[in-house]
């Protein structure tokens, strides 16, 4: 006999109901349902049964989910609703759940049906212990103890030398042990990870001693441990019960790990409704640096530059289009969508490196002086990455000096130990790199401090500001493993500290620039799969310049066309991961190696790659080529691997 369930299900087809109970049925639940199509029927079903859960298809002719909503709202039924269809699209769902549904499952997802389910009849299950509860403590308070063993969250006593005397059910449930099983066993010893346990026992000891601790009357998060060793997120309060003699204590723990997900979630549909903002920051980047662009060409192509002014409006040309891919960086960085290319760096090269980019921000009414530490260790970092830090907190200066000032970069070498290392939370002991970089601005004001580092938060006005500089740089400061901290008061400055780990490798030796001869082909056909036109323009006749025969396709499947029109004659495929037409990059490499296996890959794109395969892995510089890439990077790419040698 499988788990009784009422269900309402709101649906104009019946073979999509039966579907939906089918598989209820082969998950072990017995259903009690009802099928519904239109607003009267389903106020007739909700006035003559009691629903555990309602289902309802998004769009049905005349009736759709948000009115079966307002129905089921306007009946006052506590009763989750999730939409269930295959034609709703991510924006409406996001409109159906503000609204008050539950969730919403795609049908091409249908293995979400039953964690979904089963997770709504938890959450209205506990709803409704939590009424009950409730009722109880209004109604009699002299049923204190039953209350005890209903409570949802774990609720665990333990004496002057943290050994359990009182272990309720849910705490058996939530850590996996028995009452008897815990009753006499040190606390920290059940449910602490190991990391964790000396500073607990620590704690408990420092309070016996002086009567003081950090823990007793506050709500703090931090990681448990359940019987069988994995760990998972609570939420514990921790009171003194009150009692003559040696002091006991009572810890109420809440498994957190649902309303962390729930959190994220809430965090996602926050950022949606920041792309505005976002949209209008990046608009306002990208316009400065399309004017550049633009200018520069006219003056070009109009003739109204010769000689060494029209090389120099070529070279502006070429910067304005590096800070564009910067800004794209900045995002993808921000997004997450960007691999960082570890390597030991010498801070202060990499600041000297960017000087001349530094003052051209700056403009003349900022004075900027670099103040670098001598023997300085290196880091293991992304050089682009420690660029964008510098870059970021230096155009965060400049805004700060509306009417000029003094900016300092210097760099130092901390060792953190103890007390030091516990004056940020994010600090740990050991030898780091410090980047600092002060101005003497405006300051920033003490209630505006603690959110600086917020994804789109800005004070600037609109379009001035995507609200992504300093999320930017704590998140590469994060994932370069260090941190970041701020130091300034109105009025009279600011200055920004960044840590680095420092590393015991040696450096790596920055090659000089030169003017090395691109790579030249040997006659080898190549099959250029893009679908911007221009760019598949661009790249084949840079190809073809260079001595390869060029074969152009704008989607995976004219590709295919192209390469058996050719006889299967292509040395070398050059294709971007994402195409038009459902065929991506990766899948078309693989059907074509499947058919000739000497047949080489060289993937582009404008972000780093994502697979699903555990065999495969993109490796810059060898057989994949970040967008935007210069022509002498293409031939070395493609040289190297038609060669068969690594990067």
């Amino acid at each position: 006999m499988g788990r009784p369930l009422r269900v309402l299900i709101v649906e104009d087809s019946e073979n999509d109901a039966r579907l939906v109970v089918r598989r209820l049925e082969q998950s072990g639940f017995s259903p009690f349902w009802k099928r519904v199509d239109g607003a009267e029927s389903l106020r007739a079903a909700l006035s003559t049964h009691a629903w555990d859960i309602v289902l309802s298809d998004h769009s049905m002719p005349g009736f759709g989910s948000l009115q079966a909503l307002s129905v089921l709202q306007e009946a006052g039924a506590d009763v989750p609703f999730v939409v269930v269809s295959g034609a709703i699209r991510e924006e409406d769902a996001v409109v159906v759940i503000r609204a008050g549904a539950a969730d919403y499952i795609a049908k091409e997802n249908f293995s979400r049906l039953i964690p979904v389910v089963e997770r709504e009849l938890r959450a209205a299950h506990l709803r409704r212990e939590h009424q009950q509860l409730e009722g109880i403590q209004r109604e009699n308070q002299a049923r204190r103890n039953a209350i005890l063993e209903s409570a949802l969250d774990s609720i665990v006593t333990i004496d002057h030398e943290g050994k359990v005397f009182e272990w309720n059910r849910a705490a058996e449930k939530t850590f996996g042990y028995r009452r008897a099983d815990a009753l006499g066993k040190v606390l920290a010893d059940l449910i602490i990870p190991p990391k964790l346990r000396d500073r607990h026992k620590q704690g408990l000891a420092r309070y016996l001693a002086t009567g003081e601790s950090s823990l007793l009357g506050r709500r703090m998060e931090l990681m448990a441990m359940r019987a069988d060793g994995t760990e998972f997120p609570v939420e514990l309060t921790v009171t003194r019960v009150p009692v003559e003699g040696e002091p006991i204590f009572t810890s109420f723990i809440r498994d957190v790990t649902e309303r962390r997900t729930l959190e994220e979630q809430l965090r996602q549909l926050q950022k949606m409704e920041s792309i505005g903002q976002l949209a209008a920051g990046v608009a306002h980047d990208f316009n400065n640096i399309l004017s550049v662009i633009q200018g520069h060409a006219y003056l070009v192509l109009g003739g109204m530059v010769q000689g060494k002014e029209a090389e120099e409006s070529i070279k502006q040309i070429g910067a304005a289009a590096k800070r564009a891919a910067g800004l794209t960086r900045q995002l993808l960085t921000f997004s997450r969508k960007q691999q960082m290319q570890l390597q030991e760096l010498n801070l202060n090269e990499v600041i000297n490196a960017t000087a001349k980019m530094v003052a051209r921000l700056l403009g003349a009414d900022i004075a900027m002086e670099f103040v670098p530490a001598q023997d300085l260790p290196g880091i293991s970092g992304d050089v682009a990455m420690i660029e964008q830090i510098l870059l970021n907190l230096v155009v965060n200066a400049r805004d700060a000096m509306a009417k000029g000032g003094q900016l300092t970069i210097s760099t130092s070498v901390c060792q953190l130990e103890g007390e030091a290392a516990k004056r940020n939370p994010e600090a740990r002991p050991g030898v780091f790199v410090c980047l600092a970089v002060s101005d003497s601005g405006c300051g920033i004001a003490p209630e505006v401090l603690p959110r600086i580092f917020e994804p789109f938060f800005t004070t600037k006005s609109t379009g001035k500001g995507t609200g992504l500089g300093l999320a930017t740089v704590y998140g590469i400061a994060k994932q370069h493993q260090g941190w970041i901290e701020v130091e300034s008061e109105v009025g009279k400055g600011t200055t920004f500290i960044v840590f680095l780990p420092a590393s015991s490798k040696p450096v790596t030796v920055a090659k000089e620039p030169g003017h090395t001869p691109a790579a030249r082909g040997r006659r080898e056909t190549i099959l250029v799969a893009e679908d911007e036109p221009a760019l598949r323009r661009l790249a084949g006749h840079i190809l073809g310049n260079l001595g390869y025969e060029v074969l152009e396709a704008g989607t995976g499947m004219e590709a295919i066309q192209v390469w058996e029109q050719h006889a299967k004659k292509v040395d070398l495929l050059l294709t971007d991961l994402v195409m038009p037409d459902g065929l991506t990059g990766r899948e078309l490499a693989k059907q074509m190696q499947t058919r000739d296996p000497s047949l080489k890959v060289v993937y582009t794109s404008g972000y780093s790659p994502e697979t699903q395969e555990t065999t495969f892995v993109f490796l810059e510089g060898t057989n994949f080529l970040q967008k935007p890439y210069p022509p002498s990077k293409l031939a070395e790419v493609v040289r190297r691997c038609l060669d068969g040698t690594k990067a």
